[in-house]
């Protein structure tokens, strides 16, 4: 009988036990970062009445026979599975997406924890746990490089800390020049030449042109005057008749291009052509710059009959122009003032696929005398496929006044890509893409990427790596022992710690956001009924067995 008492208070006290590790668990339910922990039963010792006989020839075999003496607890699991997450918006609130754990620490011991409800104390420490540790991680260097050798230490955002100046050594160009930017200076005629009606062409004769209202004899006169492409006077005549200058529309055409004409065999003449309806077309041979006009009138000469022809005036349809287009970029010299870069590429007439250009710095302010102004002027060559050739000239070199010398190295792409400028029949879109200069800043802000690392905001725009939150894993997380304030402490059987800075494949950091306690009211509420249900039954085995001790100690009577 006395067993059954025994059985039934193991039964007490481990589902009062049960009891106990349920009420933490919903004690915990808002706690950030909480996990939740089970309680195993296994049975206790067993009392063996008889042992197990094995069967013979003549008789079968018999079970042992044995009698439980209660119940034990195999153990207590705290469950480390992922917790849903609740966005803050503070950017101090940290939450690790994976099996990870922040690594914390006091000085002379480290922590872990899932809790990131971190803060700031006036240092900039990152702070856990209200306060009482260190968020420990890795430093970065002043050029925002991590330093791999160093060991983990507390984070510290310098806040207030100057970023000096530093002096632009390099400009990145990334843009297209328009292939077609300059044209040519073209007139073209305000009437059309027609005969019965058809388009004039170059066989035409003159007589038959339905704008020659009286035919013309020999020695009628049309006299060309006007200016050439460089401005030069031109002033010719065509003297009509077979045996002068010609009787059709071509041999017009060919007096007009002659040498002492528009002189369209040379590079930098013009030539007169007919379209398609019959029109005098005058077009400079070269794209650009031109200021070259063109007028016709007739004049009767004396001949045996009066001769009249109506000819056209001529219109500017299309200025010459030469493609120029311009960038600008602000660089920095070595006391962080800034200093405008102006680039201007202006495209070759006389070559393919080249332009030159030329820099002027503060609006010429910088001059070559008194700053030592020098490659500052170059040429930009292309391949036929768009692609950049050579890009010559430079570097900028120029003396601020009150600061160091500035070396600037213009960089236009590599050579056979499309990576820098390049030149294509598409508008111009002529940028300075960067340049790797700054003004002194003072940090004033950070933020926390997926794998830990922070990056620092200053106030000059440049951002910088100040360091990254160290990630710890265990071989077996749920050996950890709680340490109080919701961090943990290793132990024998979770494992060493393996602590090192995420790459965002196994571990991912989530900035303003923290990760919810994982208990699950409903399950606990039912685990509770199972236990008091336990308990309840055990309770009465106490009772019954009192009763029937009761009854044996009435046997005297």
């Amino acid at each position: 009988m006395m067993p059954s008492l025994f059985s039934a208070v193991s039964g007490l006290t481990n589902h009062q036990t049960r009891m106990d590790v349920i009420g933490d668990n919903i004690a915990n339910v808002n706690t950030i970062g909480f996990k939740g922990s089970r309680v195993s039963f296994a049975t206790g010792f067993s009392q063996l009445l008889q042992a197990a006989d094995g069967p013979t020839e003549t008789r079968g075999g018999s079970n042992g026979i044995e009698v439980g003496l209660g119940m034990r607890i195999s153990s207590i699991d705290r469950i480390f599975e992922q917790g849903n997450f609740e966005n803050t918006g503070n950017r101090t609130d940290l939450a690790i997406q994976g099996d990870g754990f922040f690594v914390v620490g006091d000085g002379d011991n480290r922590y872990f924890t899932r809790s990131g409800n971190f803060q700031l104390d006036a240092d900039g420490a990152l702070l856990a746990a209200g306060g009482t540790y260190h968020v420990l991680g890795r430093l970065a260097d002043k050029n925002g490089n991590m330093i791999s050798s160093s060991s983990v230490e507390p984070i510290r955002l310098p806040f207030g800390e100057k970023d000096p100046a530093r002096a632009t050594t390099e400009v990145n160009y990334f843009c297209n020049l328009n292939a077609n930017a300059s044209t040519a200076r073209t007139y073209t005629a305000s009437i059309a030449f027609t005969a019965d009606g058809n388009p004039a062409m170059s066989s035409t004769a003159i007589n038959d042109l339905d704008q020659t209202t009286a035919p013309l004899d020999d020695g009628d006169v049309i006299r060309i005057s006007g200016q050439n492409r460089n401005g030069n006077p031109v002033t010719l005549t065509f003297t009509y008749g077979a045996a002068n200058d010609g009787t059709t529309l071509g041999a017009l055409a060919a007096r007009i291009n002659s040498a002492d004409g528009y002189n369209s065999a040379a590079e930098d003449g013009s030539t007169v052509s007919i379209d398609a309806s019959g029109k005098l077309i005058l077009r400079d041979n070269l794209r650009g710059t031109s200021v070259t006009t063109i007028s016709m009138n007739f004049e009767d000469g004396s001949g045996t009959q009066a001769s009249a022809m109506v000819l056209p005036t001529f219109v500017n349809t299309e200025a010459g122009m030469t493609g120029t287009h311009s960038a600008s970029i602000y660089t920095y010299d070595s006391r962080g003032d800034q200093h405008k870069v102006e680039i201007t590429f202006t495209q070759d007439v006389a070559q393919s696929n080249v332009w030159t250009w030329d820099i002027v710095v503060d609006d010429g302010a910088i001059d070559e005398i008194n700053d030592r102004l020098s490659g500052n002027s170059g040429t930009v060559r292309f391949n036929t496929d768009g692609s950049l050739l050579q890009f010559e000239g430079g570097p900028l070199t120029f003396n601020p006044k009150e600061a160091q010398g500035m070396v600037i190295n213009l960089n236009g792409g590599t050579v056979g890509t499309f990576d820098g400028i390049t030149q294509f029949a598409s508008p111009s879109t002529t940028i300075a893409l960067n340049q790797d200069g700054h003004g002194m800043g003072v940090l004033q802000d950070f933020s926390v990427d997926a794998t830990g690392k922070i990056t620092g905001s200053y106030s000059n725009g440049i951002s910088r790596t100040l360091g990254q939150i160290a990630v710890a894993r265990f071989a077996n997380p749920s050996g950890l022992q709680l340490a109080g304030e919701n961090i943990y402490s290793g132990t024998v059987n979770s494992g060493d710690a393996m602590i090192g800075l995420e790459s965002g494949n196994v571990n991912q950091i989530y900035s303003g956001y923290l990760e919810l306690s994982t208990v699950d009211l409903a399950e606990q509420f039912t685990e509770m009924i199972i236990a008091q249900r336990g308990f309840q039954a055990s309770a009465r085995v106490i009772t019954i067995a009192d009763q029937l001790l009761n009854e044996v100690t009435q046997l005297k009577r």
